[in-house]
Order: C-alpha cells, then sequence, then structure tokens
C-alpha cells in the first residue's frame, strides 16, 4: 500500500471563501458539478472547476484510503480507450475516481487516485469508446475545498491477455563483497504488470526473477555471471507502467500497477531459489535447496578478472533480469519477460551502476545489446542479425550470429543463442560446412552455476565432420538429466574460422529433454563452399540465379508470418518491402559483377 506523504499543509479548511468562489465561477469551466450522482452533468474533454464546500456524501471510494468525504460529480463518455483526469492544480487534498454506476461505490470503481503529484490527484483508467461513465470528486478523510480538473481522451495499446509481469527497471544494484576472485552482486526491482487480470504474488512462490551480466568486448557479447532466483514476497501498487494501476496489491500485484523492491531487499540469500527448481514455461516452483554458504552465495556472481578494464580495455557491460509467473499465459506475456540495461563498473570498488545517457531496455534480453551496441555505445552493428525462435508448443529462443572478414582468406562465424524460457533446453547446436571447407579455431563459452546448483558446468563437446560444425551438452538428458543444457536464462557463445565466404543457410538447434519435435531450425550465415562468399546465393548451392530469389521470398513471406528477422536483408530490424528491394539490387549486381 502507498504511504501517505505529508508534502504540503491541509488547506481545506483554510481556503479562502474568495478563491473557491473564483473558481466555481470561472467562465471557461461554466458547466457546474452536481451534488448527486444521479444528476451529474455530461462533458467533454477540458477543464473544469469548482468546489466541494458545501457538498454532501453521495458515494464512497476505497483509494490508498477510503475517501468518505463530502463529493460532486460529473459524467462522461470518452471517444478513446484511455480517460485522464489531472486535478494537480487543485487547492486542496483531492481523491477522483471513476464509476460504472450510481451510488459510486468500491464495487463500481474503475480506477481511483488519491495522491499522484503531491496531495492532489491524477489518473489514467482504461475504458470502452463510447460508454458513459460517472466522476466521483471528494477530498481525503473528510476534507473539503476547491478543485480543478483537466480531462482528455488518450488512445494507449490495451492490455496483454491475462497477467502479464515485466521487469520495468533497475533501480540500483548492490556491492556484496568478493570470496576467492569471485564478486556477487544483486539489482532491484521495478515490476510492472501490464495485463488485464492481476498478477498471482506468492509469498514464497512466483513470480521470480534471475539476475545475470554480461560483457560486450572485441565483437563478442558474452554471459558472465547469473544468481539464483529472487521469489516474492507480497507486491504493493504503485503508478508508473503502461497502464493505469487497479489499486489492488498483497497477494496480488494489480492491473497496471508497479511493485517497487531495492537491490537489498533482492538479495536477501533466504529469498534465492535455485533456477533448477522453477520450469520456466509453466511457471512452476519448487522447493528451496542448498545452504547458504557466504556473502557471495546464491547472488549474481562474477568473476573479478571479467570486470578488469586492464584485461578487457573499452568493454560494454549489460545487466539483465529474466522473470517467471506461473499464471501467465503462453505468448506475448511469456514472452516480455527479459529487460536489460547498460552499466558501468567501478575499476576501485568494483561496484555496478547505471551507464549514463542510457534507460532500460523492457521486455527485451540483453542479446540485443549485441546488435544494438557492436561497434561502441550506441553505436549498432548492422551485421548482428538478431531473430527469435519459437520451440512448438513450448519456450523461445533469442539467436544472433555475425560473419567478420578476418583479411587473410578465412572467415570468423560468430553465435549466440539465448534461452528466454524454454524449459526442454538446448542440448545442440549444429552449423553446416560443405565439403571442401577448413574450419579451425572452435570456441564455445557458457557461464557457470554455482552455490549448490545441481546443474554440472561442463564445457559442452565441439565436433567437425559429416557436412557440420557442431557443439552439443556432454551427456544427453537419458545419460543426466543434470548435465550442462542451455537452460532457461542463460546465454551461450560458439565460433570458428573457416576458408569459405558466408551464405545463407540454416543452423538447427537441438533439443535437450525430449521433445517432438526435437530441434529447431534458423536462418544463420555459414560457410558457403569455396569460391562463394555471394550474399544473395540464398539457397547455398554457390551459384547466384533465379532460384536464389524464390528461396528468398520464400524466406521474406515466412519470416514476416512468424516476426522473425531471417529476411532482413538490409539489417534496419524490420522485416518488409524494402528487404525486398535490397536483395534484388545486390542479386542484380552480384550476377552482372560477380561477388
Amino acid at each position: 500500500m502507498m504511504n501517505r506523504r505529508w508534502s504540503s499543509p491541509r488547506l481545506g479548511s483554510v481556503i479562502s471563501a474568495a478563491l473557491v468562489a473564483a473558481l466555481a465561477a470561472a467562465p471557461a469551466e461554466a458547466q457546474v458539478a452536481a451534488d448527486s450522482c444521479d444528476n451529474a452533468p455530461l462533458i467533454g474533454e477540458g477543464t473544469y472547476g469548482g468546489t466541494t464546500v458545501g457538498a454532501t456524501v453521495d458515494g464512497s471510494t476505497d483509494c490508498d484510503f477510503s475517501s468518505n468525504a463530502p463529493d460532486v460529480w460529473y459524467r462522461v463518455t470518452p471517444t478513446t480507450n484511455a480517460l485522464v483526469l489531472d486535478l494537480c492544480a487543485s487547492s486542496y487534498d483531492t481523491v477522483v475516481s471513476v464509476h460504472t454506476g450510481c451510488p459510486g461505490n468500491d464495487a463500481n470503481t474503475v480506477a481511483c487516485n488519491d495522491q499522484s503529484c503531491g496531495n492532489q490527484s491524477r489518473l489514467t483508467a482504461l475504458v470502452t469508446p463510447g460508454t458513459t461513465y460517472l466522476i466521483r470528486i471528494s477530498g481525503w478523510m473528510q476534507e473539503v475545498g476547491a478543485w480543478s480538473m483537466t480531462v482528455s481522451f488518450l488512445e494507449i495499446d490495451p492490455p496483454t491477455q491475462g497477467p502479464d509481469v515485466v521487469y520495468q527497471n533497475i533501480t540500483d544494484y548492490t556491492n556484496d563483497g568478493e570470496v576467492g576472485g569471485i564478486r556477487a552482486y544483486c539489482f532491484g526491482t521495478a515490476t510492472c504488470n501490464n495485463g488485464d487480470q492481476n498478477l498471482l504474488w506468492t509469498n514464497g512462490g512466483t513470480p521470480g526473477v534471475g539476475f545475470n551480466l554480461y560483457r560486450l568486448y572485441d565483437g563478442r557479447l558474452e554471459q558472465i555471471g547469473m544468481s539464483w532466483v529472487k521469489i516474492a514476497c507480497c507486491a504493493a501498487a504503485g503508478a508508473g507502467c503502461n497502464f493505469p494501476c487497479n489499486g489492488q496489491g498483497g497477494s496480488v500485484l494489480g492491473m497496471g500497477c508497479m511493485d517497487i523492491y531495492g537491490a537489498g531487499i533482492n538479495s536477501s540469500q533466504p529469498r534465492l531459489k535455485p533456477r533448477s527448481e522453477i520450469n520456466p514455461w509453466t511457471g512452476q516452483f519448487g522447493g528451496t535447496l542448498g545452504t547458504v554458504e557466504n556473502t557471495i552465495s546464491r547472488r549474481l556472481q562474477v568473476a573479478r578478472s571479467d570486470l578488469t578494464a586492464a584485461n578487457f580495455p573499452g568493454a560494454l557491460y549489460f545487466a539483465e533480469g529474466v522473470y517467471v509467473a506461473d499464471d501467465e499465459l503462453p505468448g506475448d506475456a511469456k514472452h516480455n519477460n527479459a529487460s536489460h540495461r547498460m552499466v558501468t563498473v567501478s575499476q576501485s570498488t568494483w561496484a555496478l551502476s547505471h551507464a549514463p545517457g542510457t534507460t532500460m531496455q523492457t521486455g527485451v534480453p540483453a542479446i540485443q545489446a549485441w546488435h544494438d551496441h557492436g561497434l561502441g555505445a550506441n553505436t549498432p552493428d548492422p551485421n548482428v542479425v538478431i531473430q527469435q525462435v519459437d520451440v512448438p508448443d513450448e519456450g523461445r529462443f533469442w539467436t544472433a550470429y555475425k560473419v567478420v572478414d578476418n583479411g587473410n582468406g578465412t572467415w570468423r562465424y560468430e553465435y549466440a543463442v539465448f534461452n528466454l524460457n524454454s524449459h526442454v533446453s538446448g542440448g545442440s547446436l549444429s552449423i553446416p560446412v560443405p565439403a571442401g571447407v577448413t574450419v579451425s579455431n572452435i570456441g564455445f563459452h557458457d557461464v557457470d552455476y554455482h552455490s549448490g546448483e545441481v546443474y554440472d558446468n561442463t564445457d559442452w563437446v565441439a565436433q567437425v565432420g559429416s557436412g557440420s560444425v557442431t557443439w552439443h551438452s556432454p551427456q544427453t538428458f537419458a545419460q543426466n538429466p543434470n548435465s550442462n543444457a542451455l537452460r532457461w536464462g542463460t546465454m551461450y557463445n560458439f565460433w570458428f574460422d573457416a576458408d569459405a565466404a558466408p551464405a545463407q543457410g540454416q543452423a538447427t538447434l537441438g533439443l535437450f529433454r525430449p521433445h517432438t519435435p526435437n530441434s529447431v531450425q534458423f536462418a544463420a550465415a555459414v560457410p558457403g563452399g569455396v569460391g562463394s562468399g555471394c550474399a544473395t546465393d540464398w539457397n547455398g548451392d554457390n551459384e547466384v540465379n533465379s532460384s536464389d530469389i524464390s528461396a528468398f521470398l520464400s524466406a521474406w513471406l515466412l519470416s514476416l508470418n512468424e516476426g522473425t528477422m531471417a529476411a532482413d536483408f538490409n539489417g534496419d530490424l524490420t522485416v518488409n518491402s524494402t528487404d525486398i528491394s535490397a536483395f534484388l539490387s545486390a542479386w542484380l549486381d552480384e550476377v552482372t559483377e560477380g561477388c
């Protein structure tokens, strides 16, 4: 519940009669509010004024604190899906609410606000265009006084169907010390429910949020740390999200409401649960494992050497949080649960802080930073291609790739895969390589589990042969369910050099747990064969001809329908007709002039 802030004197009892009369008689505000709900006049957009001095009590509202003060009434029929009522210019401690019937009470309240600007009120209510609503203007406790209200209609995007947890912002950071060269951190959370239903907020359970840290250096983004999962306690119900807050808190986070927890509270070790005890797709939460051994246990752990500027000069760092909630519906609500922002690392205290001039990238995982900052802070790398890959009837992965010409007859192929919320997890990655291509400098990077987590940290095995480069988990699920797999909230990197220029192809992500299908594919740049290197050799047959146009158009339609970036030929992170124009232009050049 929001705490009342005594930020200004209570003015209702001392306001002058002259000011009351002036506000009530202002010519631009001629539509006088009714003392009775039944007689409320109809108003539209504009500014209105009056007083509750001398009014009677015709309704009630439980809005932060119960309001049974004298009230006055209007009716309004919005033409858009949001109604904004602004009483910030009022001269006493106001309460404003929107109702669907008379008498206005808790049961028919659409939205209510007590304090939004000092002791005055401002609210945004989601409404049905063309429907008539009642506006109640009253005061806190028994206060009365002069008010001024501006009414406006606003069109906003509708909320997500069902509950929708979103990591809206990182509020602050803890710096929890170091053990054996490993430092520990935690992030504060400003959490929104952007859904059209209340979100469960269960003490000791859902929702939970895991914290990650990434480093972007020398053209490669790597995850360098992770935490256990901070589980819920109890929710507040504040403003600040994309939709008006319905005021519900405690065991739920209300529709449109924000809950804020500081990093210090989130770093409480007894409230950190193993990731292995949470199914990210169903949202099922298990019991807590392990014991707290020292100051870094369970918290976000990062090797100090990974943060040292001397080791990684000019590196950029990104903090990420990934939520899981057990009452979100499959679809959009489950796919916006990761958010990230750029941070700086103090080389004297090792503390984290917001990078100047940056904001939270809400609903977008940190893998996107590889593209957005790939050539330096706020300088995108158009050669990094990001896309989403969904497992049928299950979770989502984000994939990214980039190819760099080494200038010596070889190319560096870089791939990254982030598991947002797939419980079946990733068990292998395979990149096709034509016969005759020499592959070298094969690499792999993952992030270590810790603090008694049951998962193994053995690196994936890399193999070259049978027309591909393949990395896979050290053991299958049948051999060891706790083998190192690409599990939810983690990103793995894969790379190699090849003496063949890139062509468009298909990478295959094998799934770890049993599932049908047992793999998914995504578009990626792959070695195109000796003497290739044509950007428009879309079917990978080492020739540029009309069949590549057909192959690209098929991929373009698929990419457009499924919302991936596979056919983003011009690298603007949008798949549209300009990609077709860019492809055809490049195709004509390569047909006539060669590659």
